[in-house]
């Protein structure tokens, strides 16, 4: 449980957007929370009474809307879903402000984000005690401007700077570099977290190259992506608006293709100026940033824990006048009951840095160059202060990782988490050929293996089936069977068994093969399952959990053994074990 001021809060997710980008509907949406607005009237006078049913709220809604002090509860701000979806009715104030693409409404998903959106700039402010929103005195301000005049743009401009991960595009691009949304989302948000994914864009390129059909190719360009690289899309498409960056496709050549991605932007130079203003060059001009303990970790069992972590380190930081070792602050920490190693306050405070805040990092530790407004740190019950098995995995392996980058700590996350299959596949071949110097392929997809690595050094491949799982990877018989196809296929090598040919992107130099399956944990003794496709097809494998892949990786990036040694590990017929 989670207390403020001795009451129990409900717990939100606030800072990061992914869905709004007009601000014409934000802009409608502030008015709402302010008493007498055009927006709020019609609200009260039309679009209440017309597309609320007497069911879902009309005559609360009406009730709360007539009231000052004017504070709106989150619940009937974002409503609820409907299943199905076809069924959906309006039972939000917020869904009933902005109409939807094919109703005159928005979903409970798209009407949070703008909440979210209008919260993140500094339109309107919550309070713990009533799990409330109400507006701020920008959000007047805002409300007051004409459309499209230059003060609108002026306090626009404001609050934009005034939110760290727009500073922290706007840092990332002022090099000159021209960047996808891949790229800029790789660099933004804690590392390692699955609150924080990101999709490998070498991998996706390599696998864009192998497929003809345009409109498969334009989804995967479109939708294939992790939530840092949508934050990091939306944020752009709202610095476009303004002028302050560009959108212009990026050209790669992949095996001797041209492959674009359209979603690529660069600064302008009044995206440089406002950069500039948002830095500020001292106290006085600088813009204070709006950060709240909701932003410190979107996502997972975790975050209540992390959230509060965070926002102890960055307040001990903020109160700093000077350099701030990872030492200090852990001696801090511990005197608040946190008990951190020094790498994951490091980790932390490079979180910090990624989504905007001004922090340098000198030889000998930090030192704190923003402003920040304060925010409040929820008091935790002893059971919100404990770490989840998954947390604890993360924090053994970081300890343990000196060679491969901790963004890879997020694949402990996801292999626990089955709707995130398609990126556990896709990191799984990332770790292997960004860092352990294997080639490899992302394949996935309908009678074709999740993926394949292999080195022409030594001839060697390996068939790879990745499986992100909640409670542990069992092996069924029909994915032992599906191994036992793929290898067979792969003997074969017949488009009449399966005209995918998938096999076909190992180079013809490999002569040697095995399989492997990688998850979170397998819950069964493997060597059994194993040693049965061994005997079916004469080829040999192993099966990998998470943690042991990112100790494998280490052990290989380290130089600690050789690739001999891994193809013998492969090829063992049990779990792989450091």
């Amino acid at each position: 449980m989670v207390y403020v001021n001795g009451r129990q809060i409900t717990v939100r997710t606030f800072g990061w957007v992914q869905d709004p980008g007009r601000f014409d509907n934000l802009k409608r949406v502030v008015g709402v929370f302010y008493y007498g607005s055009r927006v709020h009237q019609d609200l009260v006078n039309t679009i209440i009474p017309t597309i609320v049913e007497e069911r879902d709220g009309r005559a609360r809604f009406l009730d709360d809307l007539t009231r000052q002090p004017l504070k709106l509860k989150y619940d009937e701000l974002t409503g609820t879903a409907f299943s199905p979806r076809s069924e959906s009715r309006c039972n939000g104030i917020i869904q009933a402000v902005v109409p939807g693409q094919r109703r005159p409404f928005l979903v409970d998903w798209s009407a949070d984000n703008f909440v979210r959106w209008a919260h993140a700039l500094g339109f309107i402010s919550y309070d713990y005690s009533t799990d409330s929103f109400e507006i701020t005195e920008l959000g007047r301000k805002y409300i007051e401007s004409d459309d499209d005049s230059a003060e609108e743009e002026g306090i626009l401009t404001q609050a934009l700077l005034s939110y760290p991960p727009v500073m922290r595009i706007l840092n990332l691009l002022s090099d000159g570099s021209h960047l996808t949304k891949f790229e800029l989302g790789r660099q933004l948000g804690f590392i390692g977290e699955a609150g924080f994914t990101t999709l490998p864009q070498n991998i996706l390129l390599d696998e864009l190259s192998t497929v003809t059909d345009s409109k498969i190719k334009n989804s995967m360009k479109a939708d294939w992506d992790g939530s840092s690289d949508k934050y990091a899309r939306m944020i752009c498409s709202w610095l476009k608006v303004l002028g302050w960056v560009k959108q212009e496709s990026k050209n790669f050549t992949v095996a001797g293709k041209i492959e674009s991605i359209g979603q690529a932007y660069k600064i302008t130079h009044k995206g440089l100026a406002v950069r500039r203003r948002g830095l500020g060059v001292n106290i006085a001009t600088r813009i204070a940033k709006n950060v709240y303990w909701e932003m410190f970790s979107p996502k997972g069992a975790d975050r209540v824990y992390l959230r509060t972590r965070r926002s102890h380190i960055l307040k001990i930081l903020s109160r700093s006048t000077g350099l701030v070792t990872s030492l200090s602050v852990k001696e801090k920490l511990m005197q608040l009951s946190l008990e951190v190693s020094e790498k994951t306050i490091q980790d932390d405070i490079a979180g910090f840095i990624s989504i905007g805040i001004n922090i340098e990092s000198a030889p000998r530790g930090y030192v704190f160059r923003d402003t920040i407004k304060d925010f409040v740190i929820p008091e935790l019950s002893v059971e919100e202060t404990q770490m989840s098995d998954i947390l604890r995995y993360k924090e053994y392996c970081r300890g343990q990782l000196e060679y491969i980058p901790h963004d890879y700590l997020s694949l402990i996350e996801i292999a626990f988490d089955s709707s995130q299959n398609r990126l556990f596949e896709m990191q799984t071949i990332a770790l292997f050929v960004n860092e352990c110097g294997f080639g490899g392929r992302h394949l996935g997809g309908g009678r074709k293996p999740d993926g394949i690595l292999y080195r022409t050094e030594e001839q060697h491949g390996i068939i790879v089936d990745t499986k992100a799982y909640s409670h542990g990877y069992s092996l069924p018989i029909q994915q032992s069977d599906e191994m036992i196809r793929y290898i067979r296929e792969n003997i074969s090598r017949s488009a009449e068994l399966n005209p995918n040919v998938w096999w076909e992107n190992f180079p013809n130099s490999i002569v040697q093969f095995n399989f492997t399956f990688i998850s979170s944990v397998f819950t069964r003794n493997m060597a059994t399952r194993l040693q049965h496709i061994a005997l079916d097809t004469g080829v040999n494998g192993a099966a990998l959990n998470v943690i042991n892949m990112l100790l494998l990786a280490e052990q290989i990036k380290a130089g600690r053994i050789s690739y001999q040694e891994v193809y013998d590990y492969f090829g063992s017929n049990a779990e792989i074990s450091f």
